[in-house]
């Protein structure tokens, strides 16, 4: 089966790719290059250098053969959306229709979309299984949320398979301080260079966070399952201050956090129930949060060393 991946050069596509090729998939990659980086690039990936946006995208990929589109490629930043609304309703509504355009024309059998738990907003009915009312708080969250209707009525009005995957918040190596769980990043960072760390808030703002090589095995699994929305996620509760703990231990760093002003947009508690998905795939998460730290601290300081 050929699966192209939108942002196949970007923190999960990379990942995704590498965990479609163990599956017996065929990968090909689209990406701009404007967060993507060419260095997740291998020597014997098929890539295409694209945009989203680009209405020629069906002559270019026609003669690939796709089979299913995981569609990765987003703009993921809560404050930049309230900083730049338009940019984040173009990159995410408009570049997903026309994905799904796309796939259209190109006859597509499955598509997959990656999703939010900001989709959920300000709800502390935790862990959030599906069926809880949507109630974004920032433009990312609502157009993530909007993208979702285009998906299941385009595809069941075009006989497309489609899965909706509402990630939880996702860190691990090769990832950028700009999305949903880039506080990992930021905090590794500071923490790696010994410097303090800042918290917005008071620090007891709760997250849910997954290993990225649980999401692409997870973005596999979705190419299998029945229509419809699922949570992908830890479904473990950790409060930012835990969070900080467990990095600052494995650095071993003895500084301190300090706390300022909260963000605007940012949801206070978040945890996802990951039950339907696991139970309709056989999907699970492997990695600890702990294992998963350590595993991309180990990473970062590699990359340190060579530099």
């Amino acid at each position: 089966m050929n699966v192209l991946i939108t942002g196949g050069a970007g923190f999960v596509g990379t990942f995704t790719k590498k965990a479609l090729k163990n599956e017996g998939y065929n990968p090909i990659l689209l990406d701009n290059f404007l967060t993507g980086s060419t260095s997740n690039v291998q020597m014997d990936d098929v890539i295409i250098e694209g945009d989203i946006l680009d209405s020629s995208l069906n002559e270019v990929l026609e003669p690939y053969g796709i089979d299913a589109i995981i569609h990765l490629a987003a703009q993921t930043s809560v404050p930049s959306s309230v900083v730049d609304p338009v940019n984040d309703l173009q990159l995410n509504i408009e570049g997903t229709v026309r994905i799904l355009e796309l796939a259209r024309s190109l006859s597509v059998k499955k598509f997959v979309f990656a999703s939010t738990a900001a989709v959920y907003g300000n709800n502390e009915q935790v862990p959030l299984k599906e069926s809880e009312h949507l109630m974004p708080t920032a433009p990312y969250g609502v157009s993530k949320a909007s993208c979702e209707m285009y998906v299941s009525a385009f595809c069941e009005a075009n006989g497309i398979g489609y899965s909706i995957l509402r990630y939880s918040n996702i860190y691990g190596p090769k990832q950028t301080k700009d999305g949903e769980g880039g506080v990992i990043k930021i905090f590794l960072d500071k923490l790696l260079n010994g410097e303090q760390v800042s918290i917005f808030g008071d620090g007891g703002q709760t997250r849910d966070f997954i290993f990225v090589e649980d999401i692409a095995r997870a973005n596999c699994a979705a190419l299998r399952v029945e229509n419809g929305i699922y949570n992908v996620s830890s479904n473990e509760e950790i409060t930012v201050n835990e969070l900080y703990r467990i990095m600052a231990r494995e650095m071993g760093s003895p500084l301190e956090p300090v706390y300022g002003e909260p963000r605007e947009g940012d949801i206070y508690r978040s945890c996802l129930d990951n039950q339907v998905f696991m139970g309709i795939s056989g999907w699970k998460p492997e990695i600890s949060l702990t294992e998963g730290i350590r595993e991309t601290v180990r990473q970062m300081q590699r990359a340190e060393n060579l530099t």
